[in-house]
Order: C-alpha cells, then structure tokens, then sequence
C-alpha cells in the first residue's frame, strides 16, 4: 500500500474545516448596550403624549393588553388610534418608573416595570394613576421593537373594584448571568409550540408543587398578580399566593380565545386570555376570565417564566374589573 502523501492529508484536513458547521455564537446576555436602548425606549414612551412619535417603537404585528376594558389591540393601526384617543385628553403628564427590570439575549428581550403618571386633564382635573406593565421586544433591523404589551392595574380581591393608584411596591433588582437565562436554544417555531404547550397544560393545573415547576430556574422570578398586594418576588412569595388557590381546585376547564407566542429559539414570550370554569374540592364552581403574560427562557429543554402577569381589564364607567362571572368577587 502507498502511504498518503502528506498534501493529501493537508487538503482533507482544510476541506473538513471549510464544510464544518459554523459554531452558533452564545448569546450576550443583558448587554449594556441592549439595557441602554430599552430603558430609553421605554422612558419616551412613556412620556410623550403623541402616538405619531411612538408607533415606531411597536412592531407592525404587535399585540396589545390595555388596562382599559376591552382594550385588545393588533397592529400598528388600532394601537396608535385606541392610544391616540386616551392620550387626547392629556394636557400635561409627569411620569416616574420607581421599578424597571429588563432581560435580554440580542435578539429578544422584555421589561417588566411599575409605573406612575400624575396627569392635568384638558377639562382641567387631575388624575393620579399606577400601573404595572410588561413588554417584550424582538430586535427588527437593528432596532427594539415591542411585539407584546401587556399594562394593568390590581383589583381589590373582594369588591372587584379596579386599584387606580395603588402603592407601587419595589425591591431589588432581578439579576441573572449567561448561565441562568440562556440554554441550548432549538428553531423558532419548535419554541413557539412548546410554549404554546406549556402555557395550555399550565392552565389545567391543580397542584401546587406543579404549578411552581413551571418558574424558575432560580428564585429571580417577579410577578404582577392580578389583585392587591400585587407583587410577588421569588418563588416561595409566588407559593405562598398561588398555591392555597390552586390547590383547592379538583378541576379546571379552559379555553383560551387568544394565545399568541413568541420566540427566537431561546428567550420566549407569551400573552393569553383565558375562560376558566372552576370546580372545587368543596363542589362549588365559579367561572371568570383573566389575561396572563409571560416572558420565559428554555434551560435544557424546559421552558420557565421568569417575568409574569395576570390582569383583568377595566370597565372605566363602573371602575370594576372586567370578568365573566360577576358573582366571582365574593
């Protein structure tokens, strides 16, 4: 047998490193850069009282949960005109952001915030309101744009009645590393399905140990839940609230009229409105509706939620919170 010449192996050796598969670059988690614009993003539009300055920062698709009842909003069109409108009757607004925590990998990212507006209105009152408000962006040639939005005011959990100016409840800043908050990432509409999957198997559940699989990994978790006191941080505050609830139930029945999820394969979002038919242990059935947002990173190959709200939508005439069942506050 002849030996191989050694140009023979040379060129076989730069043949398999030309054909290799490239290596997928790590994402960059909560770059500066990426903080930066999304913290000045988020302080214009907030701030600016004409919607012709801020579209831009909504993707053309994007979907929108106003606090205001019925307040869902597709595309660019009716967000700009459903906004538009409100903000009409502003003269003057001054707006604060005691709370902001954002989570980013490049490509997607979301914000999670508390904010506060003191507002003079064109009729000459004032008006004093704090909402809660999550928004998670997708990077479109080269700029964030806000694909889902989701803004709310609590609820008193035994009136109904919508919380306006409720305190505003901060703490320390939800902080994570690479290790964290990005895991081995699959396609986009892969991660799109899962997410679907899991938020359609999450509603059914009636356990409580596990519901809390389903945050995490670790404890730098923050909710907006749906009624006052509103803000849960860390998993076992989430226990605590949730779990008594959740385990009384001896069934749920759901249907979703709308779940739209998003993803680039390892960060995630998710926005929803769920009709939920309780049955307890007890045998008593009640029937509500609620929205639910969240923002999520795939870690080996499981999805959690590390950014969450629940809401419901107000009905501005009566100031109560907007659910199926009437006789649900009680």
């Amino acid at each position: 047998m002849k030996p191989v010449k050694s140009q023979h192996i040379l060129f076989a050796t730069l043949l398999l490193v030309a054909t290799a598969p490239a290596a997928q670059a790590k994402p960059v988690i909560n770059s500066p850069s990426d903080i930066k614009a999304i913290t000045a993003l988020e302080t214009d539009l907030n701030t600016q009282l004409n919607m012709k300055n801020l579209i831009k920062y909504y993707a053309p698709n994007a979907i929108v949960f106003d606090m205001i009842a019925p307040g869902v909003y597709r595309g660019r069109t009716q967000i700009a005109q459903n906004f538009q409108t409100q903000l009409n009757a502003i003269k003057s607004m001054k707006h604060t952001m005691p709370e902001i925590n954002i989570a980013s990998d490049g490509t997607m990212a979301c914000a999670a915030m508390q904010l506060h507006f003191d507002s003079i209105m064109k009729n000459g009152q004032t008006y004093s309101i704090s909402v809660r408000q999550i928004d998670a962006f997708r990077k479109i040639n080269g700029k964030w744009q806000i694909i889902q939005e989701h803004i709310s005011v609590p609820a008193d959990p035994k009136t109904g009645q919508a919380v306006m100016d409720a305190p505003i409840q901060t703490g320390a800043p939800v902080n994570w590393d690479n290790d964290v908050l990005s895991g081995p990432p699959v396609s986009p509409a892969q991660a799109k399905a899962e997410i679907r999957t899991w938020m359609e198997d999450g509603v059914l559940t009636t356990n409580s140990d596990q519901l809390m699989q389903a945050y995490g990994p670790g404890n730098d978790v923050l909710v907006y839940n749906g009624f006052t006191p509103s803000v849960l941080r860390g998993k076992q505050a989430i226990r605590n609230d949730y779990g008594p609830m959740v385990d009384s139930y001896a069934n749920v029945a759901a249907k979703m009229p709308i779940l739209v999820a998003d993803s680039d394969g390892s960060f995630g979002a998710e926005i929803n409105v769920q009709n939920l038919v309780l049955t307890m242990k007890n045998g008593t059935k009640t029937d509500f509706s609620l929205r639910q947002s969240d923002c999520l990173h795939r870690i080996n190959g499981k999805w959690y939620s590390f950014f969450e709200m629940i809401s419901f939508p107000v009905d501005m005439k009566t100031g109560k919170s907007v659910m199926l069942n009437p006789d649900a506050f009680q």
